[in-house]
């Protein structure tokens, strides 16, 4: 059974070849010596495409409304602890407790792995255990090698845990749907002109030009490795460590790929290789309070000077760098920047840190990155689903590069795997620059 991506890209693909078959009618009813035959087997083109196109409408609704329904359905049993609500009652439900959102991804994964994946004694295990209502939604999962795949809504409520602890997504990056697995959006490059004339010359004519931004959703995979003896009750505090462990390892590689992967590969292309070469002062500036603050107005200078709305502006930076900046004197002993510790700002634009910008570039291996961006300018692709899936068997690489044994360890492996990409909305928006020494250890 296709899922809504691909019932959604197989309906795009009908409409243009509807609108080629349109084109070629067109052309051929302009015509001046008409030939019947060839407008007869156009109209006829015409009308197959066009209905290849409903048939695909069709499905993409259908598909979405059972979609709608599984969401309704995933509200919990009707009238347990609802207040005496029906069983008609279809608003999706809300967490009572803010820190219990996205609890169904993590009861959903326990019971897949208390059941080896198995997802018909999954969701009898949820009903049992009193989540009906999650229960629900996994028995309306597609399921294939790959895993199970966690319906929209669920998915949903995870990716917007990520906004808190993902600098990019914190700062103001505004996250847009690639439902059909593309990213097409166009972008302004040049205004239109206004002037001034007289009363009978003639207006100059004018037009803002455009590019196009065009991105293809690529693939976040992330591994969990849980102990079974954490795993002999899907309690809720279980629930909330297989849920958090997920979201720590996605938001740390999101973190690095949003803000500085090359783009290479299967990888995003990140804000230090969206920046401009005019914008990025790879230096490097010195560890002096003149060289840090020529730098730090440069930056803020360039996004200014480009016409940037200035929406969200702000940094990002190492939580070093900013120690060291906090910690700057002027000649009179006075802070050169004491709203660093007062406000969390840094020439009145808020800073965020994050370790996953590195300490040790350069070839002293003592530089690292200032960023400075309009974080309204960012646009961060979703694909909108996740995919979950679980191994007593698998062996996975830990943090220090050595091979472990699910099985040896007595561990179960949870793997997550989502889709995004990322891109400015004006190159423009994002300036930044190398600096070297910039942390309270090497002072």
């Amino acid at each position: 059974m296709k899922n809504l991506d691909d019932l959604r890209r197989a309906r795009k693909a009908a409409a243009d070849k509807m609108q080629q078959a349109a084109l070629k009618l067109g052309e051929l009813e302009g015509a001046t010596d008409v030939d019947d035959q060839a407008l007869a087997t156009a109209q006829t083109d015409f009308d197959s495409s066009d209905a290849e196109f409903q048939a695909a409408d069709r499905a993409v609704k259908r598909a979405e409304s059972v979609e709608a329904a599984q969401a309704a359905a995933a509200t919990g049993d009707a009238g347990q602890g609802t207040g005496g609500q029906g069983a008609d009652h279809t608003t999706p439900a809300q967490a009572q407790n803010p820190a219990h959102q996205g609890l169904e991804v993590g009861f959903m994964a326990l019971a897949l792995a208390a059941t080896r994946g198995d997802r018909t004694r999954a969701v009898a295990q949820l009903e049992r255990d009193g989540h009906s209502g999650i229960g629900a939604a996994l028995n309306s999962t597609s399921e294939s090698a790959g895993g199970v795949l966690v319906p929209r809504p669920m998915a949903a409520s995870m990716i917007e845990l990520l906004r808190p602890r993902v600098v990019v997504r914190k700062a103001g990056a505004r996250t847009v749907p690639m439902s059909a697995g593309e990213l097409r959006h166009a972008k302004q490059t040049g205004g239109a002109t206004a002037g001034y004339g007289g009363e009978m010359e003639p207006i100059a004519p004018s037009e803002p030009s455009f590019d196009k931004i065009d991105r293809t959703l690529k693939k976040l995979r992330a591994l969990v490795p849980v102990s079974n003896t954490l795993l002999n009750r899907a309690t809720i505090g279980t629930a909330t460590v297989v849920r958090d462990d997920m979201l720590k390892v996605m938001a740390l590689r999101e973190d690095l790929a949003f803000l500085r992967n090359d783009g290479s590969g299967d990888l995003p292309k990140g804000m230090r290789y969206w920046a401009l070469p005019a914008h990025w002062n790879a230096g490097p500036v010195a560890a002096t309070a003149a060289a840090a603050d020529l730098a730090l107005r440069r930056a803020v200078s360039l996004v200014e000077d480009a016409n940037v709305s200035m929406v969200t502006p702000g940094w990002t930076m190492r939580a070093g760098a900013k120690s060291w900046l906090a910690s700057l004197r002027d000649a009179n002993g006075n802070l050169l920047y004491p709203e660093i510790d007062a406000k969390g700002t840094l020439k009145g634009f808020p800073i965020f840190t994050t370790s996953q910008i590195p300490n040790n570039l350069g070839v002293g291996g003592n530089e690292t990155e200032i960023t400075f961006a309009d974080f309204s300018e960012m646009m961060i692709g979703e694909g909108g689903e996740m995919r979950i899936a679980q191994s007593t068997e698998a062996a996975f690489v830990d943090a220090s590069g050595d091979t472990q044994s699910a099985f040896q360890n007595d561990l179960t492996l949870f793997r997550a795997i989502t889709e995004h990409d990322f891109a400015p909305e004006h190159d423009e928006a994002i300036a930044g620059f190398n600096a070297a020494d910039w942390s309270l250890q090497a002072a």
